[in-house]
């Protein structure tokens, strides 16, 4: 299971870094590249609960096959692209492959460890951040030694590797019986779910809000266009990113999530975006200040999932994956919106907006935690 979300998240990485700015290299705007990137969290919304509908009928390990073919057609599609309809295209493969991720990672991971949900899902989570790190250093040296394209093949023959580790899982995720489709629908009604589960999924839409338009699309340009930053430095600062996110989760797994925690990741973390609007040279240490923030508070979040979910275990993939709708409509809105923001008001309005959203998440998840 931690080797899946390494690569997987290896390959996003990567991908997080090389997609926009290739297409920044092909003269394409910051508005239409928030548009390309939209698809992906567009895609993720449909596909996730659909496939999550089925693996609660089949098992979880088929979803990880699929997420490894998507992946390495998706980064194929990236290989030969030259305008943003063909890496729109791509975009749709990869949304495919990340839905088939995230349908099942943490069903799997709760079966493989009975009792220890929340702390597991936490260090497959940070994982995920070391996965992030290497991918972003390694896709930052390739484009910096070669050129930006040169990213996509060196991504497309990692992904194949995944291939190993899903042969491996394959009996422990499998479940007896035939695919039932009109079951599978039934499980997609969106009624029946509490308000507390709605409320939970709004607090998870908020936490994205506050990090995936941030670090996916404003953070890259920025780096690239206005501090002049070449391939190899924005590859390194994500892996800074990653690396002390995944730390700072594992340190701090058995921690308590109180209110002094809660406050403390608040303040650093809008500390650290106020921070980039008043001195951009300071931006790697106000990355590593980021990224501790981010790591405390990858314990709430999987905690308040962990709390939406219980007792819900025939369902529970699904569950998950409404869980996130909310959250992958403002992703997918996000992106372009702050794209808009940028050519209005600057970079520094979206940093403020990050910060902001940032203490919301952190203060209603605590909240969250402390209810029964």
């Amino acid at each position: 299971m931690l080797a899946i979300s390494f690569i997987t998240h290896f390959i996003s990485s990567g991908l997080g870094i090389a997609v926009p700015l290739a297409l920044l290299n092909r003269g394409v705007s910051l508005v239409e590249i928030g548009a390309v990137l939209s698809i992906m969290p567009a895609i993720f919304l449909v596909v996730r609960v659909i496939f999550a509908s089925i693996a609660d009928q089949v098992g979880w390990s088929p979803l990880f096959l699929i997420n490894t073919m998507s992946m390495t057609t998706s980064t194929m599609i990236y290989s030969i692209a030259k305008s943003p309809l063909e890496f729109a295209i791509g975009k749709v493969f990869e949304g495919i492959s990340m839905s088939a991720y995230w349908a099942v990672s943490r069903t799997a991971t709760y079966e493989l460890s009975p009792g220890r949900e929340a702390s597991e899902a936490t260090r497959v989570i940070a994982m995920v951040s070391i996965g992030g790190a290497i991918g972003g250093a390694v896709t930052g040296l390739v484009m910096n030694m070669i050129n930006v394209d040169a990213a996509f093949p060196v991504l497309m023959v990692v992904s194949t590797i995944q291939v190993y580790p899903v042969v491996l899982l394959w009996k422990s995720g499998l479940k007896s019986g035939r695919l039932n489709m009109m079951k599978a629908l039934k499980a997609l009604d969106l009624r029946g779910r509490s308000i507390r589960f709605w409320y939970i999924s709004m607090i998870m839409a908020i936490n994205s809000l506050s990090r995936y338009p941030l670090f996916n699309m404003i953070l890259p340009v920025y780096m690239a266009k206005t501090l002049g930053y070449d391939y190899m430095g924005i590859g390194f600062m994500t892996t800074i990113y990653s690396f002390t996110s995944s730390l700072t989760i594992y340190l701090t797994l058995k921690k308590p999530l109180n209110i002094v925690r809660a406050v403390t990741q608040s303040i650093i973390y809008l500390l650290a975006c106020v921070g980039i609007t008043l001195s951009a040279n300071l931006l790697p240490i106000l990355i590593i200040i980021m990224a501790f923030a981010d790591g405390l508070g990858a314990k709430f979040y999987e905690s308040i999932i962990v709390k939406a979910t219980r007792n819900r275990h025939e369902t529970i993939s699904v569950d998950i994956g409404i869980l996130h709708i909310p959250m992958r409509l403002f992703e997918s809105t996000a992106l372009i919106i702050f794209g808009l923001i940028v050519e209005i008001l600057g970079y520094n309005a979206v940093f403020i907006i990050s910060g902001l959203a940032y203490i919301s998440f952190s203060i209603l998840s605590y909240i969250e935690t402390r209810r029964m």
